[in-house]
């Protein structure tokens, strides 16, 4: 018959072509169905298809925002209503002469003079509102003006040059520091001339008070 050697000859084609299409390799060297998306295509919804890798654009968004993060240092925890010592140092509440209402020129004593090293953190004693941060040079120097939630004004004076951090208007914790000891303005020696105002410093109806009561009970803290 003349059909056998054209049916062979057919044959030997189909095969050829079969061998020549390539096949989609798994790691084992089998062949695997083709998947119906590539891995990693997103879906209608923005996400990525079940089993496949997030896109490449949000793996760069995320390491974005991850470099941002950064740790915010945060005031010093206080429970609610302690009051803090104003210098956190070494410090000396002095004699006679460095308490409220000693003679002085023309006037006399409206604070109490603590005695202590230049460069010492000067702290708020409670939370409250920046009020005035100022410069007197024949005064009071460096100055700082603390509206307390406590319904007192503290002032601290003779601050050290270049050492207040803060700027009215400001809110302040308790035992946030507002600056440092030193002996700005008419100062004789380097420490902090603190203040305590009832009423207001300055206002109508406001008038300054001993702080010394206040200072020792604070101290035993």
């Amino acid at each position: 018959m003349h059909l056998r050697p054209a049916l062979l000859t057919c044959a030997a084609a189909l095969a050829a072509l079969c061998l020549a299409a390539p096949a989609a390799a798994d790691s084992g060297g089998g062949a695997v169905a083709a998947p119906t998306a590539p891995a990693g295509t997103p879906t209608a919804d923005g996400g990525a298809r079940a089993g496949g890798a997030v896109p490449a654009s949000t793996r760069r968004h995320r390491r974005r925002r991850a470099r941002r993060r950064r740790v915010v240092p945060r005031a010093p925890v206080v429970p609610a209503g302690d009051h803090v010592f104003p210098v956190a140092g070494a410090y000396s509440l002095g004699g006679e002469d460095a308490r409220f209402g000693a003679p002085r020129t023309g006037h006399t004593h409206q604070g109490h003079d603590i005695s202590a090293a230049s460069g010492i953190p000067v702290l708020a004693p409670f939370a409250g509102t920046i009020d005035w941060v100022r410069f007197q040079r024949a005064g009071a120097g460096h100055y700082v003006v603390l509206d307390a939630d406590d319904e007192r004004d503290y002032v601290f004076m003779h601050l050290r040059r270049g050492s207040i951090p803060v700027v009215a208007g400001q809110r302040v914790a308790a035992g946030e520091q507002i600056g440092e000891v030193g002996s700005s303005g008419e100062s004789s020696g380097p420490h902090l001339h603190f203040e305590v105002w009832v009423g207001g410093w300055y206002e109508k109806g406001g008038a300054p008070v001993d702080p010394l009561p206040l200072l020792q009970a604070w101290a035993t803290r």
